[in-house]
């Protein structure tokens, strides 16, 4: 999972999972690829921050398309251990041997208790209903003195902004559908911080980015290529026109498209006691 929420070719369900149809597939490959492209240098440099080292456990709850487990795969090195964890595996890349992909539900699947040194989740908690449940059970996980990294966005900047008028109405389409069909919470981001410190966590803190989008580039086809399975299925089940659908996409990946995107913020912590795995580095 990343980014705004990838819509089926069967929108109308307002289902997460990704249609089996190959073009389906193949977009939603690109999308999560185009994401990691746009987010993995982010993330890497948290994660050298608190200090990742060969012969790490880590958690990746949510994998995508992998680019960020096969990093920390690396960086583990032989000694160290990566589980890429997800609801569709359809999408991941091929695993290194010390990378295990694994099938599973974060709300409900079980995993070792404290087990880890690292647990990280990018794009994730936005789409779970139960996210307070999901952070307990990471927790649960994470061994003392382990590190766990949340990292989500917060759309208010995105959807107070000025935008193309078509565009508009896609995306503010795409969300009423994503609110009524399995409770999205497009603001999730902003409540990271307070989570960790309300489960105890030590050294707590947080950093949040925007940057702009602009049409024809990674910064919004993210987005661009959700919106466009989105709107094939809006426009057959006559939520919008598909005029308008057409107008959406041809102004989001027009060169002179620029916009701000969405806040995103990543939050990160220790959990007390054991040895300390690692430290954030400092300004």
């Amino acid at each position: 999972m990343a980014g705004e929420p990838p819509q089926s070719e069967s929108h109308a369900s307002g289902s997460y999972r990704i249609a089996d149809s190959p073009e389906a597939a193949a977009r939603e490959t690109l999308r999560l690829q185009t994401y990691g492209r746009l987010r993995d240098p982010v993330s890497i440099g948290i994660l050298e921050r608190i200090g990742v080292a060969p012969g790490w456990r880590c958690l990746e709850v949510g994998g995508g398309a992998g680019s960020l487990a096969c990093w920390l795969a690396e960086r583990v090195g032989e000694t160290g251990a990566v589980l890429s964890t997800d609801l569709d595996l359809r999408f991941h890349r091929t695993p290194p041997a010390n990378l295990e992909l694994r099938r599973h539900d974060i709300t409900s699947d079980p995993l070792p208790a404290e087990h880890f040194d690292l647990v990280h989740a990018r794009a994730l908690l936005q789409h779970v209903p139960e996210r307070e449940r999901a952070v307990g059970r990471m927790l649960e996980a994470l061994r003392p003195g382990g590190w766990i990294l949340l990292e989500d966005s917060d759309f208010t900047p995105f959807e107070q902004q000025p935008r193309p008028a078509a565009f508009a109405a896609l995306s503010d389409a795409m969300t009423q559908l994503s609110l009524r069909a399995r409770d999205w919470d497009r603001h999730v981001g902003r409540k990271l911080l307070a989570w960790l410190r309300g489960h105890g966590l030590e050294e707590a803190r947080a950093e949040g980015r925007v940057w702009t989008m602009r049409g024809g580039e990674d910064s919004a086809e993210w987005y661009v290529l959700a919106m466009e399975s989105a709107g094939a299925g809006l426009a057959r089940a006559g939520a919008l026109p598909q005029a308008t659908v057409a107008e959406a996409l041809r102004e989001a990946r027009d060169p002179g498209f620029a916009i701000l995107s969405p806040l995103s913020i990543s939050a990160w912590a220790r959990k007390p006691g054991g040895s300390r795995a690692g430290a954030p580095g400092r300004r």
